[in-house]
């Protein structure tokens, strides 16, 4: 994994309410994938690698418990040694978009980033259209909470990208599905799961210990209409209480080999070992 040094206040804007600890272990794993990544495929056959970050925030953020501050997803990628050859953002509030455009503005060229303003289930075609063909791209989707409509990794999935996906089962479904998300037609997790998708009738036919994977299924399997066959998942826990998953898809089992390997050292440094191959 590429070393970054620790972001330093720059006197734009970095948001009051500070990030969880968890936000850094979403973040670690990005970081060596981006690095994996950029590294197994340069030179080869695609005409350029680009990454997409439809919910990218200002760059920089304030984590909560230490106080410290760490970068966000955006200036990760845009930091990468063997750099993308183009970097497309998205970022709902005009303060975050702003300050991310300045800070861009100071680490990379500006031929080769954009940042939209505006939600980025609305930009997500204009994000797209700027995508050249026969390239192949990385796609950090992580929204605040189940705000990515499954119709958007549709839009993205016209072009050659891999997703890894902020999936907050424990954080936001789960923990709504009962009470809020039951009773309200169109609701944030029916838009996330996409159409077709009875997960009413799943959840009741399981015990409440599996409704996770029950969602995480449900999810894949509409992924896998769109194309992707190959599915692994990440387990973000804090303090031993589990808090989302980052699903990462693929269409190539390179790419799956690779994330294997980037995730078999967690951020403790400790160390696992996948002794199958999963599909």
């Amino acid at each position: 994994m590429f070393d970054l040094p620790q972001p330093k206040d720059d006197g734009l804007y970095i948001p009051r309410r500070p990030v969880g600890e968890w936000s850094r272990h979403k973040h670690y794993f990005l970081q060596r994938y981006i690095d994996a990544f950029t590294t197994a495929m340069k030179g080869k056959r695609w005409k350029g690698l680009h990454y997409i970050d439809l919910f990218a925030g200002p760059g920089i953020v304030r984590l909560r418990d230490s106080g410290e501050l760490d970068w966000g997803s955006a200036l990760i990628a845009a930091q990468a040694p063997n750099a993308f050859d183009g970097l497309h953002f998205c970022e709902l509030s005009k303060r975050a978009a702003k300050a991310l455009q300045a800070r861009l503005d100071r680490i990379v060229g500006k031929s080769r980033f954009t940042v939209l303003q505006g939600d980025a289930n609305q930009k997500v075609h204009q994000s797209v259209a700027e995508i050249p063909p026969q390239t192949l791209s990385l796609a950090f989707l992580d929204p605040y909470g189940l705000h990515l409509n499954y119709e958007t990794v549709q839009v993205l999935s016209a072009r050659r990208v891999d997703f890894i996906v902020f999936f907050p089962d424990h954080l936001d479904a789960l923990r709504n599905c009962k009470y809020v998300y039951r009773n309200t037609p169109n609701s944030n997790l029916d838009r996330f799961l996409g159409p077709e998708v009875n997960w009413h009738s799943a959840l009741n036919a399981a015990p409440q210990t599996k409704w996770a994977e029950v969602l995480r299924k449900l999810y894949c399997g509409q992924i896998r209409r769109l194309g992707y066959t190959k599915f692994e998942s990440e387990r973000i826990c804090v303090k031993g209480r589990p808090l989302y998953l980052l699903i990462f898809c693929s269409q190539h089992p390179v790419a799956a080999k690779l994330w294997r390997g980037v995730s078999s050292k967690k951020p403790d440094d400790q160390r696992t070992f996948d002794f199958n191959a999963r599909g």
